[in-house]
């Protein structure tokens, strides 16, 4: 698989991949909890078709914040990455012009993980937010050209629907599956749990009080009984931070094809009761029918009743839709 990028300031060898993305839509909810009846929406998100006037480079992003000061962060997130990414995209893609060379994915890949370290660093140096027990999550997708980079903290997730070949042998032909394009960055990760525990952190569910454990897996300072994250990375989080959570991204790389139809990017509202392919199946119609809007609408729509079946409180619920358009 090559690594390289075509300029954008150079006229492409095709014209495949020239405008890949045909219509976008987001859709947000807020969430609830029977004793704060005035809620707000900690989510937040962006969309940024034709990044730094690149017509083949579009930038999403959806954050997920936690935490007395959790919009804050999110919103926070929302503008500075936002503004990183664009600088860095903007850099090593004018550098490449000017050497008159192609650009190398994993100078993609180096500029969002600088996008979201410098965006860290202003959040605890620059923001005035108390970040102690507040943080974010942040999944964002950027696409260049014919491929997709993916870079995510936290348990946010981005899902690509992409549909079987014809020809191929298990019967499913034009299926649409949801390929994941990150992994939830969960304690109970034997990787994130080492580097937790090595950090002297501890990791284990709450535990209510009869002293069963309930829950997710959590991280925990080894001796107190703080800050109870149920991620293991994360923007902010100072307290978290001190025993091993991170907000360095993990960032897939993956090439479009022509069986790509749509992407998905939601905070865990979405995924928490939804599974990938549900999530494409509900997309799908409407994908058929060319309506990104309505599709975002009835994913929340769906969403949030599966919340109020499973549970007496709601979390806030974000998507965007992303139709692919490859001919």
């Amino acid at each position: 698989m090559s690594n390289k990028l075509i300029p954008q300031q150079q006229p492409p060898p095709s014209t495949k991949f020239d405008n890949c993305v045909s219509k976008f839509a987001f859709a947000t909810k807020t969430g609830y909890q029977p004793s704060n009846p005035n809620k707000i929406n900690q989510d937040s998100f962006l969309a940024l078709p034709h990044l730094a006037e690149y017509r083949r480079t579009h930038f999403f992003a959806v954050c997920d914040g936690h935490g007395l000061y959790g919009k804050e962060v999110s919103e926070f997130i929302r503008g500075t990455l936002a503004q990183q990414v664009e600088k860095e995209i903007k850099h090593i893609f004018d550098q490449a012009k000017t050497q008159q060379r192609v650009v190398d994915s994993n100078e993609v890949k180096d500029a969002l993980a600088r996008s979201f370290a410098t965006t860290n660093r202003g959040l605890y140096q620059d923001s005035g937010i108390d970040i102690y027990f507040s943080g974010s999550t942040c999944v964002t997708v950027l696409i260049v050209g014919n491929k997709i980079f993916c870079a995510n903290v936290g348990d946010s997730r981005a899902v690509l629907a992409r549909e079987a070949a014809v020809g191929s042998n298990n019967g499913q032909e034009g299926k649409l599956t949801g390929f994941p394009l990150n992994r939830d960055h969960k304690a109970s990760e034997p990787d994130e749990e080492a580097r937790i525990l090595g950090n002297g952190g501890r990791v284990e569910a709450f535990k209510d009080q009869m002293g069963r454990y309930v829950g997710p897996m959590r991280v925990w300072h080894k001796n107190e009984n703080i800050p109870g994250l149920a991620m293991s990375r994360s923007f902010g989080d100072h307290c978290a931070a001190q025993v091993g959570v991170i907000a360095d991204p993990e960032v897939l790389e993956m090439n479009l094809t022509d069986q790509d139809k749509f992407i998905v990017i939601a905070s865990d509202g979405v995924w928490e009761f939804l599974s990938n392919d549900e999530v494409v199946a509900i997309v799908e119609p409407f994908y058929r029918q060319n309506s990104a809007e309505k599709a975002a609408e009835a994913l929340i729509k769906e969403a949030l009743k599966r919340w109020k079946q499973e549970e007496n409180v709601v979390d806030d619920i974000t998507c965007i839709i992303i139709y692919l358009s490859i001919q």
